[in-house]
């Protein structure tokens, strides 16, 4: 039986060693002394990197040789790369991405702790830096009176927007022991005068230990204490410092800086041309839109001409006049058809009239009455009244029985619902100072004043203790 086996080429298993350091070991920060240095024309640089016990071949490409330091043989770096295995020779190295001298690698240790420090106390918070405001009228620059960067500001604020110019200048040292003090005061200076409306905080490029000032606790502090918004131009584009984080507007060189506070007068003069434009369309077309309406209002003023109005009231007038006459003459027809209604009703009512009506009446009721034997018919009434009588008596009497019934059940409801009946049986009424009745025992009605009613009299008590009642409603403790 044969067993498979998985064979790897030499190239492959130095790739995998190469794989597998990138993954554990990763970037890494390493120190020593710089030796069998060598530069080639494509840029690229090797050497070793060495301490006492040991040494590591490093490789710095030609993008990383530009941003670093200056070093030779012999000098101690602190360099900052990819731990790996060159394939081709099997050969442990570390390809570099970032070299400085010993000393900016301790320097970069300070800005690393300081940075993570105030990024923790949310002084690089996004929602702590203010916005610049859009129209600067008065412009500030925090930087040295002998560099070149208040010019480069100068001609920049010249091309682009000139009547930000003169700026005010704070001059200060930046680089060296007295820079950050001096910073700190301008800042300071310029927030208690208050006389600009932006700050420009620039200096141009330099090493690390050039820029240190810029990185200063005091310098950050001081910005984020300053109320005045603060835009930072330090060195060039690839140098960062703790400023620049705390600021409220980073820019990447002292003239970006410029440029971020000045709006560019070509785009604001063709931003002018277009608004005139607009204004004037606008206008015209307002221009036309009041025109039409004066047209409107002048028809209008026609169509409603003093003269025209009394014509349609004349005219109305002869309406009205012709609507009055044939209301007169039918409310007259009403009257004079009314009189003559009148008239046949008075003479149907006429005492001669009447009397005669009343003569065929009283007649007629003496035939009746001949007829219809009065005395019998006074009988049968007489025993349908005894009749009713004796139906009224009873009815009365089943009445009364009824009300009287009633009336005792009435009596005992009412005798039971009598509070002094209550206080017959014992009970009393408690009231408070202010005459209201105590229906439950509450905290607060301990220490108070009550009076008890009784079914006869009345006693003045003081409250010694309360019982709350239980779920039931019963007093939760019997013994008082």
């Amino acid at each position: 039986m044969t067993s498979e086996r998985s064979v790897l080429s030499v190239n492959q298993l130095n790739q995998q060693a190469d794989r597998l350091l990138r993954a554990e070991l990763g970037s890494v920060w390493v120190e020593g002394e710089v030796s069998n240095l060598r530069r080639y024309a494509s840029g690229h640089q090797y050497f070793s990197l060495k301490d006492e016990q040991a040494s590591v071949s490093c490789t710095l490409f030609r993008g990383n040789a530009r941003n670093a330091s200056p070093f030779a043989d012999g000098n101690r770096v602190v360099v900052f790369g990819r731990a790996g295995v060159y394939a081709a020779r099997g050969q442990f190295q570390l390809v570099v991405e970032r070299l400085e001298s010993a000393g900016e690698g301790q320097l970069l240790l300070e800005f690393q702790r300081l940075k993570e420090r105030l990024l923790a106390e949310g002084l690089f918070a996004a929602e702590r830096k203010r916005a610049l405001p859009r129209w600067v009228h008065r412009l500030g620059v925090i930087t040295s009176p002998q560099g070149d960067v208040q010019h480069d500001i100068a001609r920049t604020l010249a091309r682009r927007f000139p009547l930000l110019l003169p700026f005010r200048l704070y001059p200060v040292a930046v680089q060296g022991a007295a820079a950050a003090p001096q910073l700190v005061q301008a800042l300071e200076l310029a927030g208690r005068e208050h006389a600009v409306d932006v700050l420009i905080l620039a200096r141009g490029g330099g090493s690390l230990e050039d820029l240190w000032a810029f990185n200063e606790e005091a310098v950050a502090r001081a910005i984020a204490d300053c109320p005045i918004p603060v835009v930072t131009g330090i060195g060039h584009e690839t140098d960062t410092t703790i400023a620049d984080y705390v600021a409220d507007l980073r820019a990447s060189t002292p003239t970006a800086a410029a440029e971020a506070v000045s709006p560019d007068a070509t785009v604001l003069n063709r931003q002018l041309a277009d608004a005139a434009a607009r204004l004037d369309r606008t206008l015209a077309e307002r221009i036309r839109d009041r025109r039409r309406i004066l047209e409107s209002l002048n028809m209008r003023l026609q169509r409603a001409h003093p003269g025209r109005r009394v014509e349609q009231h004349l005219q109305r007038v002869d309406e009205l006049q012709q609507r009055l006459q044939r209301a007169i003459h039918r409310l007259l027809d009403t009257r004079q058809a009314r009189l003559r209604q009148l008239t046949l009703t008075l003479r149907v009512h006429s005492p001669a009239h009447r009397t005669l009506v009343l003569r065929s009446r009283l007649q007629q009721l003496r035939h009746r009455l001949l007829q219809a034997r009065p005395s019998r018919l006074l009988q049968t009434q007489q025993r349908r009244l005894d009749g009713l009588r004796d139906r009224l008596k009873r009815e009365v009497g089943h009445q009364l029985e009824r009300q009287t019934t009633r009336l005792a059940v009435a009596r005992g409801r009412l005798r039971a619902l009598d509070p002094d009946a209550v206080l017959e049986r014992g009970y009393s009424i408690l009231l408070t100072r202010d005459r209201q009745v105590v229906r439950k025992a509450e905290p607060a009605l301990q220490g108070e004043p009550l009076r008890a009613r009784l079914a006869s009299g009345a006693l003045d008590l003081r409250v010694e203790a309360v019982h709350p009642a239980d779920r039931e409603g019963k007093p939760a403790s019997d013994d008082a």
